[in-house]
């Protein structure tokens, strides 16, 4: 199902690629910025670098997993380099799922990467600090794969990155949009939209119960775990108490990886070239 020599191909162009080389780059100056910013405060100084770090590196490695599988994958499809592989011995699935590898192993390594910089940002509670770590390398995981699916449907390159940023966005918000949708006034309406609402966010991932800075200053229990109301999504929180924070991140990275993954191969095996 997956082709070592095309998993280490993929690696190999990333390495080669400027962008990830940029990004690298943009990472320890987002980390040189935050001390900077956070010298500058009267008080809790490496508690302002650190969370103002997190928070800003998370982004810009969401940004640069979507930009890079978005165009590397538009710019086979343009080289005829997809069509090149696929006349060889190789199936659309091993095709596929190797990708996948590569870009998975890709947002891990930059996961881990910001992890370096973040903790050496501050002194964060060891315990906050892995939770967040793991969250970030599945949030990764899970734009990387989606990137891929975007770029296999969106026939453009920035079409594509366009649809992951907004899948990331979506994702993001889902905790206020639910908690906004059980304020609202009772009546039809509001009704209809409150349970759209909730169908909706069991198919998009809850990132937004993910990667939280307070874990990194107070820890996981000091923060009170995750910070949404239980309005914000009854499943997420019963999911929480049954299965940890960690348990539920692990889950909810498997689940929508594999949604993903399942839908780009329905695509991808039924494309003519």
């Amino acid at each position: 199902m997956i082709s070592r020599p095309l998993v280490r191909y993929v690696l190999t162009a990333a390495m080669r690629d400027k962008l990830v080389l940029t990004l690298l780059f943009m990472v320890a100056m987002g980390g040189a910025v935050s001390v900077f910013l956070g010298s500058a405060t009267i008080t809790e100084k490496e508690s302002f670098a650190l969370v103002f770090g997190a928070s800003g590196l998370r982004f810009l490695g969401v940004l640069g997993t979507t930009l890079f599988c978005c165009f590397y994958v538009r710019r086979s499809f343009e080289t005829k380099e997809v069509e090149f592989l696929l006349s060889r011995p190789l199936s659309r699935t091993t095709f596929l799922f190797s990708h996948a590898t590569a870009f998975i192993a890709l947002a891990l390594s930059l996961a881990i990467s910001i992890g370096l910089v973040v903790f050496f940002l501050g002194k964060p509670s060891m315990n906050g600090f892995v939770v967040w770590l793991a969250s970030l390398g599945v949030e990764y995981s899970i734009i990387a794969v989606a990137a891929l699916f975007f770029s296999m449907v969106v026939s453009s390159a920035s079409g594509s990155a366009l649809c992951t940023l907004g899948f990331y966005t979506l994702a993001r918000m889902m905790g206020t949009i639910l908690g906004i949708s059980h304020q609202a006034p009772s009546n039809a309406i509001f009704a209809v939209l409150n349970n759209i609402a909730e169908m909706i966010s069991i198919f998009v991932p809850r990132l937004d119960l993910m990667g939280q800075t307070s874990w990194l200053v107070y820890g996981v229990a000091g923060s009170g775990g995750i910070g949404f109301t239980e309005e914000a999504g009854n499943y997420a929180h019963m999911m929480v108490a049954h299965l940890g924070i960690l348990g539920f991140i692990s889950l909810q990275g498997a689940v929508f990886i594999a949604l993903l993954l399942a839908a780009t191969a329905f695509d991808f095996i039924r494309r003519e070239f």
